[in-house]
């Protein structure tokens, strides 16, 4: 039995629709696998950068970043570009020592 063209053009817009959302599986896959070894990534440099610092545990997360962001920029001075850890909020800006906690 022959198919028509109309048969043929719908078989194959089903096709297009099912590789369609095969590759945004396979995307959302991708993102997926990116951000686990980001994660990964960002716990094993952030616990070794803790365990570098004396007395973490006990710190609050403000002055882990003030302690950081001073080692930083005492080893490089060259790059005072304002390197801080955390982001600095309006209020903040004219407070250059103050650091705030990430979200």
């Amino acid at each position: 039995m022959r198919k028509n063209t109309n048969d043929k053009i719908t078989s194959v817009e089903e096709q297009i629709k099912q590789l369609e959302n095969q590759r945004k599986r396979l995307m959302q896959q991708q993102r997926a696998e990116e951000n686990e070894a980001r994660n990964k990534r960002c716990y094993r440099r952030g616990a070794y950068i803790e365990s570098l610092v004396d007395g973490s545990p006990e710190m609050t997360d403000e002055q882990f970043y003030k302690v950081i962001s001073t080692a930083l920029n005492k080893q490089s001075p060259a790059k005072q570009t304002n390197t801080t850890l955390a982001p600095k909020t309006t209020d903040e800006s004219k407070d250059e020592g103050a650091v705030t906690e990430l979200a």
